[in-house]
């Protein structure tokens, strides 16, 4: 695959972000981010650092790891904007495709992998929203980007918690 980074092909251009601080502004302007894993040292970089990646389409999630743009239907019909990371195998689970929903003020993350969000969280995370949780959930994706062997869909019923490792059992918190 075709893969060139912002930065190589405009070297005044050199975006880098934390994952967890990606805005609905760089969503709308890059809509693929790819990890920047083989330059972790130095600059503050780690393995949660990201830049904007300009690739050939359809975009093969097995060649490097990505976020690519999502749109997400609540349950009042409403849209967000966020992104999810295309799995490279065929497991596209939940815990791996970790859709998550960029607001102005934050992100809202469904998957909690085997930490029960507080009533506190929740609380924040419906703000964040604007929301209650009768229209958020179920909520439906979908990624924004054309990928090889189509887009990536999938609901959500509430936030998810890990409740068995091996049976891969989880339970849904609202």
């Amino acid at each position: 695959m075709k893969r060139t980074s912002v930065d190589s092909e405009n070297p005044s251009l050199r975006v880098r972000r934390q994952i967890y601080d990606l805005t609905p502004l760089d969503l709308e302007t890059f809509p693929v981010w790819e990890f920047n894993l083989d330059r972790t040292s130095g600059n503050g970089q780690d393995e949660l650092t990201i830049r904007p990646c300009v690739a050939a389409v359809p975009l093969n999630p097995a060649d490097c790891m990505f976020v690519v743009r999502a749109v997400f239907t609540l349950a009042d019909g409403s849209m967000k904007r966020g992104y999810l990371t295309p799995p490279g195998r065929d497991d596209a689970g939940i815990g791996v495709l970790q859709p998550i929903i960029v607001a102005d003020q934050g992100q809202v993350r469904f998957w909690c992998g085997t930490s029960v969000p507080s009533p506190k969280r929740l609380a924040r995370n419906y703000q964040l929203l604007g929301k209650e949780a009768k229209e958020v959930f179920p909520l439906l994706f979908e990624s924004e980007v054309e990928l090889v062997g189509g887009p990536i869909r999938g609901s959500i019923p509430g936030f998810l918690v890990m409740e068995d490792f091996q049976t891969r059992e989880t339970r849904t918190v609202i």
